[in-house]
């Protein structure tokens, strides 16, 4: 992110001290042992390249796609096979299995087919540059000087943001957003052009051959190109209706799936009704449990968790599983929390568990729990931007917004920022609704700026921020809203490297969706879930606040087992009445 973007979206102004003492133990720079296996298409890969990136340390995988290599914590294992596209992945301090799948090289969607006058050959090569623009109203010829358009490349949005306009910010001039009913426009003409204008002077979009005013959903990484049409001779195609300029969007999908759309007459952006409801069948260890009767004493109980936490004292998820089950099943709080205590105990050096289980004490509602183990947690990871984010936020569930707020202090002092995308667009949401609504009982001290424009959208009826206790998590999220329109984010190193790679190197492992308005009917939110590089499951917090940053909002969380691989899940269901 450039500079002056930056800048223009920064929204603190403090004056504060460069750096901060260093208050927490640094990690430590032992060698991690690291195992796994390396597929594709499920079949083991014999020969893969291993190497520690600037490192003289290297291996191969055998005829199993086995591995073994050591690396130290924030060292980057490269994974090199021919044809098949390189991984990377970044060591942590609780790396132990990385179990890789690798893809071929070639990415279709980056690609087409085409084939050359002089050759008769076909060959795969790189996509041109586009010349002609294909919108609602033919085709533009994009060379012809009266057509003269801004070309941003899909690859060089802003992905990651929260929608359409926030993609291209910086890339254009956007010289207004306004919103209305949480419908939001823009401007992309200065406004003495409105001023000779019968209509709003508001650019309209045209995504792929159909025309919207307001900014629609569409899945950023599937697009192709984005042609900004502000000459009067491109305009002029439009109507009245292009006055104020068009933001023409072209997809991937529409590229090179437009035949296969046509003979089968499916529309891909529908949701299919294809995913099943979560259930979280715990594990064979649970059977166990289940063998009892009614009659079982507290005492017996506990006398068989303790029996077997003897073999499986080692898997964070058995204590999770049995204090599930102590809670669910037996309605018996007092031993669930026993075990949650050991668990604590046992994994009090390991991050990714303790992560987990203040997930399930905040699900709990064991606020002052969760924030004794995110306070282990920081001193584990004081270099990661989550921990103080989390640490911040469990404050401000507990109603300590002083503390709150000086923990994302911290978080700016420790050279950490407010920018567009990932773990700095959650803090700066999240920091903006202290300042609006709890700034005297924070006794919040600096100014917080919020940008013109930006005061309609510092509410939405919904926010759902998701958390995972893994960076290695890979997962596909479906949002379907009343009229079963499907919007797909995914999560996966093949099809978003650079935000996993951005996650790796801040120390960050969430998401934010807003919705800013429910409207009436039914929204779905799906989640398929594809992996985590090892054996462990991983565990997805999710937030659901009803009416962000306004005075009467509310938020639930829910905690998530994911195990099962490819296996569309249904994690929540919500409309006004929000349940």
């Amino acid at each position: 992110m450039s500079t002056k973007k930056h800048s223009a979206f920064l929204m603190i102004l403090i004056m504060m001290t460069m750096g901060e003492s260093t208050l927490f133990a640094q990690s430590k720079s032992n060698l991690n042992k690291i195992y796994g296996y390396v597929t594709s298409n499920n079949i083991p890969l014999k020969n893969v390249n291993i190497s520690i990136k600037d490192k003289n340390r290297r291996t191969t995988t055998d005829e199993k796609g086995y591995y073994y290599i050591e690396a130290s914590e924030r060292e980057v294992v490269q994974f090199s096979f021919v044809g098949k596209k390189q991984v990377e992945v970044i060591v942590e301090d609780v790396t132990q299995f990385l179990n890789i799948k690798m893809i071929d090289d070639v990415n279709t969607l980056d690609e087409v087919l085409v084939t050359t006058e002089s050759s008769k050959k076909r060959s795969l090569v790189r996509k041109p540059e586009l010349s002609k623009l294909k919108t609602a109203y033919g085709e533009i010829d994009l060379r012809s000087s009266p057509f003269a358009s801004k070309i941003i490349k899909g690859e060089d949005l802003n992905i990651g943001t929260i929608d359409l306009i926030e993609a291209i910010r910086g890339h254009i001039q956007i010289y207004e957003v306004t919103v209305k009913h949480g419908k939001k426009r823009v401007r992309i003409l200065p406004k003495l052009y409105a001023m000779f204008s019968e209509g709003s002077g508001l650019a309209i979009w045209d995504i792929d051959g159909f025309i919207y005013e307001e900014a629609p959903h569409v899945d950023l990484d599937d697009i192709a190109y984005v042609a900004v049409l502000r000459s009067v001779a491109a305009r002029t195609k439009y109507g009245m209706r292009g006055e104020g300029g068009v933001i023409v969007v072209v997809t991937k999908s529409s590229m090179l799936r437009k035949t296969l759309k046509a003979k089968l007459g499916i529309n891909e952006n529908q949701y299919k009704k294809d995913a099943f409801l979560y259930a979280d069948k715990g594990s064979d260890i649970i059977d166990v449990f289940k063998k009892t009767d009614s009659n079982t004493s507290e005492k017996e109980l506990y006398e068989i968790y303790k029996t077997l936490s003897v073999k499986y004292q080692n898997s964070s998820s058995f204590y999770l599983d049995v204090a599930n089950y102590f809670r669910q099943e037996k309605e018996n709080k007092k031993l669930s929390l026993l075990v949650l205590l050991d668990m604590e105990m046992k994994f009090d050096k390991n991050a990714e568990a303790l992560k987990a289980l203040a997930y399930k004490y905040q699900e709990l509602g064991e606020k002052s729990k969760a924030l004794n183990v995110y306070n282990k947690i920081i001193h584990l990871r004081p270099s990661y931007a989550q921990s103080f984010r989390d640490l911040a936020n469990v404050y401000s569930e507990n109603k300590e917004y002083q503390n709150a707020w000086d923990m994302y202090m911290r978080y700016l002092r420790r050279g950490f920022k407010l920018e567009e995308k990932g773990i700095e667009q959650v803090v700066y949401h999240e920091m903006r609704y202290l300042f609006t609504q709890k700034k005297d009982v924070a006794k919040i001290k600096e100014t917080f700026k919020i940008e013109e424009g930006e005061e309609e959208t510092s509410t939405s009826d919904i926010r759902v921020v998701f958390e995972w206790n893994t960076s290695e998590a890979e997962f596909l999220l479906e949002f379907v809203d009343p009229q079963l329109n499907s919007f797909v984010y995914e999560h996966s190193w093949a099809k978003n490297s650079d935000r996993i790679s951005d996650e790796k190197l801040k120390g960050y492992s969430s998401d934010e969706f807003f919705i800013y308005d429910l409207g009436k009917g039914e929204w779905l939110i799906n989640i398929t879930y594809i992996g985590n590089k090892k054996y462990a499951p991983t565990y997805l917090k999710a937030t659901v606040y009803k009416n962000w940053g306004r005075k009467n909002q509310t938020n639930r969380i829910k905690l998530f087992k994911l195990k099962s691989y490819n296996y569309k899940m249904q994690l929540f269901k919500f409309n006004s009445i929000f349940r």
